[in-house]
């Protein structure tokens, strides 16, 4: 049995139930979930918080896992926070969306179009502005052979003061709402990007660079031609992939003194 974690690298909870529920039928018989996101220590926001109040308690989870005997670990965000810095701490595979979905399209011989989302940011939040911090990834990757194009959709979000009116009063129509907001995105200015990767950019995969379109890109795979990556389950499958291929090493971490 291969036990997997992911975490959503957010101070709130309340994706958690949502990722469950994309998962579920969707992996091997011998895999099992849990979805887990950051409290202690992390602001209760909307979206991703700032880094500065989150890399320290997600690299810590991420160590926890190993010790809770976990096989590999997820952390769910398209910007692979802290994965190049928690790698070498622990025995277990962990990866995030945009390393997966760079190594799929290796895999199955294609060149990715990549399409990130464009958000305002609120107070305390850390939303891109630009596609720039894809283009950074890839760089740090080594992995720009792999790459078709890499554009940015704009996604519409709540007022700042009705976001912070729904997380306190109705976090459940907050999320609703922030999920029509990037489903509207990629049916429209998502799925234009999309046709132009693969009709003009030639690719042959596609990539939504937010774990938020998990579930949501039905709209982009009727309307192209080629294999359209699900930033979650596409990310928790190579995951689990890597968990059965038996590449645990020993770890840096070390050992809890009792």
């Amino acid at each position: 049995m291969r036990r997997l974690l992911v975490v959503n690298p957010l101070g709130t909870d309340y994706h958690d139930a949502e990722t469950v529920e994309l998962l579920a039928g969707q992996l091997p018989a011998d895999v099992t979930v849990t979805v887990d996101s950051l409290r202690d220590g992390v602001p209760a926001t909307a979206f991703l918080p700032l880094p500065s109040t989150s890399y320290n308690q997600l690299i810590g989870r991420v160590i926890a896992a190993e010790r809770e005997g976990f096989d590999a670990v997820v952390i769910a965000c398209a910007s692979d926070p802290t994965l190049a810095t928690v790698k070498p701490l622990v025995g277990i595979p962990v990866t995030a969306p945009m390393e997966a979905a760079l190594h799929t399209a290796a895999a199955l011989g294609g060149r990715l179009g990549i399409v990130a989302p464009r958000m305002r940011s609120g107070e305390n939040e850390k939303q891109p502005q630009t596609a720039n911090w894809v283009r950074e990834l890839v760089q740090q990757y080594g992995m720009w052979h792999r790459v078709a194009t890499i554009r940015s959709a704009a996604v519409v979000r709540p007022s700042d003061a009705e976001v912070e009116r729904l997380f306190a009063e109705d976090p459940e129509k907050l999320r609703v709402l922030v999920r029509d907001g990037m489903a509207a995105a990629a049916a429209g200015p998502g799925l234009d990007h999309a046709r132009a990767a693969v009709e003009h950019d030639e690719a042959t995969v596609l990539f939504f660079a937010c774990t938020t379109w998990g579930g949501l890109l039905g709209p982009v795979r009727d309307a192209v031609s080629v294999r359209v990556l699900d930033p979650v389950v596409d990310t928790v499958r190579f995951a689990a992939l890597l968990a059965g291929a038996g590449l645990r090493r020993p770890s840096l971490t070390p050992p809890t003194l009792s």
